[in-house]
């Protein structure tokens, strides 16, 4: 559900090619750290709820690209949901009983772990964080930002107009899972293209863990998914989030869950949209999304303001792989609406939708009314929030 300064050296010394005499300078060969050797002091700002437990980035405040440790505490016992480690990590018991649930969950096998012992976890382990009340770990993770060298990175680089860019990194997580896996980083990519040229900050497209809603409904697991990589996006260090769905799901939750921003879509694409005229019509993918989206507006209190919410009758792995065919279904409303007169703006109530029709914008007419890009809105939303 997450991620740049240069580090100190942490090579041991039997590593270095060279290594100074008392009388020698230690500075011939090696570059010099940017910053000093210290104590990293507890940093309550970044101690963040996961689960049962409560964690802190403690390395954070070094700047580290390679090394992240954690400190996680149980306050009062219990166990995490399972998390997939996408990078090697270690743990180390300094207090009380660790009792770590490893494997997926048919199959889990239990590592009882006391004060003092080291366990080493490797990539791709799943894994479910427990101790004891009082119990204290410290988790070493390597790379820390793991989620920056599996997805596209946005803004870390210079854009075609020569931006600096780089100076906040936000979470773009997509709250659900296409049918068809291979779809989860073909959106992600998708995303992260279309949103590289226009914005001045780091963006991970990302997804939420993957989560069953046997013995509860869906939104109870999905919010449970949503919270879940949110405290995750805070340890991680980011300074935004954005829901990327037009449902809004779980952002109560994530929002009291969160010491930082959680953008939901639709909500910020209706303030924006009124901005253009007092009249906005909604465009979604299914049709079953109509009601839902069409409650949501009024919640927010803009249903005086919607004309009302249409579908194009497509589902997501549909629209991924007939990105031309959803957005020309798009141009059609798009087009019926400015006919018709009624609306000065459009907002596009699905991140998926959205992604398509930015894909192919450039082939259709201008229509003489403005189709909002949810997406990018959204991410700059976040990122005029995290400042």
């Amino acid at each position: 559900m997450p991620p740049k300064s240069t580090a100190l050296s942490t090579a041991p010394p039997w590593q270095l090619p060279w290594r100074p005499t008392i009388s020698e300078p230690a500075t011939r060969g090696h570059s010099m750290p940017t910053q000093p050797a210290r104590i990293l002091p507890v940093d309550t700002d970044r101690a963040t709820p996961f689960g049962p437990a409560v964690i802190e980035h403690r390395t954070a405040q070094a700047g580290f690209s390679e090394l992240g440790t954690y400190l996680m505490t149980f306050p009062d016992g219990g166990h995490s949901d399972p998390w997939t480690v996408q990078y090697e990590e270690s743990i180390y018991v300094a207090a009380g009983e660790a009792s770590l649930l490893v494997g997926a969950e048919a199959e889990e096998s239990e590592i009882l772990a006391k004060s003092g012992d080291l366990v080493a976890l490797p990539k791709g382990t799943t894994v479910r964080y427990g101790g004891k009340p009082g119990t204290e770990l410290v988790l070493s993770i390597a790379p820390v930002n793991w989620r920056d060298q599996e997805t596209t990175r946005i803004g870390d680089e210079q854009d075609a107009a020569g931006r600096a860019t780089g100076s906040r990194r936000l979470l773009f997580l997509t709250p659900f899972h296409f049918a068809k896996k291979e779809h989860d980083d073909h959106f992600d990519s998708v995303v992260t293209e279309l949103i590289a040229p226009a914005v001045d900050d780091t963006v991970v497209a990302d997804h939420v863990e993957y989560f069953e809603s046997d013995g509860m409904d869906y939104d109870a697991a999905q919010t449970v998914a949503v919270v879940n990589a949110v405290q995750r996006a805070n340890a991680d260090g980011y300074d935004a989030v954005i829901i990327a769905c037009h449902y809004d799901p779980a952002v109560a939750d994530a929002r009291l869950a969160s010491k930082i921003p959680v953008i939901a879509p639709l909500q910020l694409t209706c303030g924006v949209a009124i901005q253009h005229g007092p009249r906005f019509a909604v465009i979604t993918d299914i049709e079953e999304a109509e009601t839902v989206i069409a409650g949501l507006v009024h919640a927010y209190g803009y249903g005086d303001a919607c004309t009302g919410v249409t579908a194009i009758g497509r589902e997501g792995d549909n629209i991924l792989e007939d990105t031309l065919g959803a957005a020309t279904a798009v141009d059609e409303v798009v087009a019926r609406l400015a006919a018709e007169g009624d609306v000065q703006s459009i907002v596009i109530g699905c991140t998926i939708v959205s992604a398509a029709y930015e894909t192919h914008r450039q082939v259709f007419p201008d229509r003489g009314i403005a189709v909002l890009n949810s997406n990018l809105l959204a991410v700059k939303g976040a990122a005029l929030a995290a400042n």
